[in-house]
Formats: structure tokens, sequence, C-alpha cells
């Protein structure tokens, strides 16, 4: 249980950098703003399993 929730933060963490670094490099700032709810919901998907990973390492 631990091990795919370890995955599934990584990957949102991943997907949140792929997606910040490429709205930069192909819009400038205005990719950011065009992006902006989709990095924050991907950000907290990371954040949210990441600390329930972190707590299984504590059980």
């Amino acid at each position: 249980m631990e091990q795919s929730v370890f995955i599934i933060a990584m990957v949102a963490l991943g997907s949140t950098l792929v997606l910040f670094i490429s709205s930069i490099l192909n819009e400038g700032l205005k990719g950011i703003r065009r992006f902006s709810k989709w990095l924050m919901t991907l950000f907290l998907v990371y954040v949210v399993t990441y600390a329930l990973y972190l707590s299984f390492q504590f059980i």
C-alpha cells in the first residue's frame, strides 16, 4: 500500500514539474496562468499523498 502511495506522489510531482517547465518554455508567464488550476491540483495531490506516505512510515 505504501509503495503505491509513494509512486502516486512521485508521478504527481513529476507531472507538476514537467507541466511547469513546459508552460514556461512554450508560453512564458502566460502559460503558468493558463495551467494554474492543473498545477495547483497536481501539487495538492502530491502533498496529500506524500503526507499519507509519511504517516505510513510511522505506524
